[in-house]
């Protein structure tokens, strides 16, 4: 009984085995609409020991070499070995069908492709980053040519090699079919780049306009990861530099590595992390030297395959450190950091799911595949929000501390720079018309007298009194302020002296019929005063007041709490 149950296994064993050697793939109809990759109907080999030629690689998926792939986008990682693989496309219609077969990724530096039917080798393209973009069969920026497939099975073999990541997302479609869908990915990259250059400009006129060294490292941070997306998605290859082909090879690691510096110099400067973090910032600092000089020493000795695993480790770390500065700045409370915290979120979820999409842990599609580009548009826009919270901020924060500059803190009036500044275009129009314009000068009486016996804070509730009496007391147009210790002024435009000394007088018996209340005590304050006019002899504002204050002095003489004017 047990030996017929291992007999079983065994014979389910080779039965499986059968099932999926790579021989036994079913072929990809070209009779039907196909929207995702192939990979799933797919095989693939190892080079090992040396290239091998397109009959040594035949003779190995003859003898059952080949791995069947369970993705259908295949991956193998940065540095992988040079990779065969072989599918098969069949035909069931009796007339030829043209497809389109492409490898919709663009970073790949050779592809040799050859075209077998009935045992022979019908056609062969040669690709990659490696050959000029006049070479390739189609002009589009991933690797992709139109063959005509005749009834019935036709075989193909694909040999890649490149020390970047070897993603490898091989779509069948019609060329209109492949057309629309390269017309809508240039609408929507000419979206993302618009915008962001957009972004870009904005905030170097900004930095041109207000010095502010954040705006200038947001603007360069953009600008770096402009330049990495157009490298990556071979927009930079197509329409740049088509025949830079040694450029091609060393710009994905090197613009990696300025996005993820620049972005971490620009987080440095957003945070303050000079002044919050200071260790942390000294070691963010040191990473970046670091990462730089291990990038120079890999393009001096031309190691492609240890400068692309240094830009990628430092782009994942660079996430890491994004999202870790955004969660200790949220919980020191600095100023804007929740919009830094969620833009690195969305950045490193955008990054997470088009990995997952490429891995095959999710379907792979445009919208998955272009998940870091969505994530980065959104952490660009957060970052730009986050930079316009600040500057609001900072403009709230600037206007409240210019008003308090102006405000006399104990009395909440005018101080006198205030007063001057807002009394200077008063004082020209009236010049310039001829119209009245008057002021009155107004000092405490006693008021020293009343500071040593009661004390300062006594002191201090009489003038907050008298500055509430006179704000009642005047127009909404007429200009108020304290002029210095216990004395206030006040500028009347369009009145003359009559109307002045009679609004003086007034204010003179406002302040006798108050009476202010301190710590049990009953304290009645006067106040004398001194009024003038503009005349031809007034040249400037300062003569007016002199002459008020003359005539303020003349009150005191007189005996106090009195007004007095020409």
């Amino acid at each position: 009984m047990r030996t017929g149950f291992y007999t079983l296994l065994i014979l389910l064993g080779m039965f499986w085995s059968v099932l999926v050697r790579a021989d036994n793939l079913p072929a990809v109809s070209a009779n039907v609409t196909h929207d995702a990759p192939i990979g799933r109907s797919i095989s693939y080999y190892s080079e090992r020991g040396g290239r091998l030629t397109l009959g040594q690689a035949i003779n190995a998926y003859d003898h059952g070499a080949f791995t069947v792939s369970r993705s259908p986008v295949l991956s193998f990682g940065i540095g992988a070995r040079p990779e065969w693989l072989h599918f098969s496309i069949s035909n069931d219609e009796t007339v030829a069908v043209k497809r389109r077969l492409s490898i919709d990724i663009s970073w790949l530096d050779w592809i040799d492709v050859f075209i077998r039917r009935d045992g022979k080798t019908t056609a062969t393209y040669h690709m990659g980053d490696r050959l000029p973009f006049d070479q390739r069969p189609i002009e589009s920026r991933f690797f992709a040519f139109d063959q005509l497939f005749g009834p019935g099975r036709t075989d193909i073999f694909v040999r890649i090699a490149t020390p970047d990541p070897m993603v490898v997302p091989i779509f069948l479609t019609t060329p209109n079919q492949d057309e629309v869908q390269s017309e809508f990915q240039s609408y929507s990259y000419g979206f993302l780049y618009g915008f962001l250059f957009a972004l870009l400009i904005y905030n170097a006129m900004l930095y041109a306009g207000l010095r502010q060294k954040r705006y200038l490292l947001y603007a360069v941070y953009l600008g770096m990861f402009l330049l990495m997306n157009i490298a990556y998605t071979g927009h930079g290859f197509r329409w740049i530099w088509p025949d830079s082909t040694v450029w091609t090879q060393w710009a994905q690691p090197t613009l990696m590595v300025l996005y993820a510096a620049s972005g971490l110099l620009f987080g440095l400067s957003f945070l303050d992390t000079r002044v919050h973090f200071p260790r942390l910032h000294k070691a963010v600092l040191g990473l970046i030297v670091g990462v730089g000089f291990l990038l120079l020493l890999t393009i001096l000795l031309g190691d492609q395959r240890d400068a692309l695993l240094l830009a990628f480790s430092f782009v994942c770390l660079f996430t890491v450190i994004m999202l870790a500065l955004g969660v200790a700045s949220v919980r020191a409370s600095v100023r804007g950091a929740s919009y830094f915290l969620l833009a690195a979120f969305a950045a490193m979820v955008g990054a997470a799911l088009t990995a997952l999409a490429v891995w095959g842990v999710i379907p792979f599609n445009e919208w998955t595949f272009r998940a870091a580009d969505i994530g980065l548009m959104l952490d660009a826009t957060l970052l730009a929000l986050a930079l316009t919270y600040q500057f609001r901020i900072g403009q709230v924060e600037k206007i409240r501390a210019e008003e308090l500059a102006r405000v006399d803190p104990l009395t909440g009036v005018n101080n006198r720079r205030a007063f001057t500044d807002v009394c200077g275009p008063v004082w020209h129009f009236a010049q310039r018309h001829n119209g009245h314009l008057s002021l009155i000068l107004l000092d405490l009486d006693h008021f020293k007298r009343i500071n040593d016996r009661y004390g300062h804070p006594c002191g201090d509730e009489i003038l907050r009194t008298t500055a509430k009496i006179l704000v009642q007391s005047i127009r909404d147009h007429d200009v108020l302020a304290r002029w210095g210790g216990e004395e206030f002024i006040l500028l009347l435009p369009e009145t003359c002296l009559a109307e002045a000394a009679v609004l003086a007088e007034r204010l003179r018996i406002a302040m006798v019929n108050h009476v202010v209340s301190y710590q049990g005590h009953q304290l009645g304050v006067t106040a004398s005063f001194g009024v003038a006019e503009r005349t031809t002899k007034h040249h400037v504002l300062e003569d007016l007041i002199t002459t008020a204050d003359y005539y303020l002095y003349q009150s005191k003489g007189l005996g106090r709490n009195r007004v007095s004017h020409p």
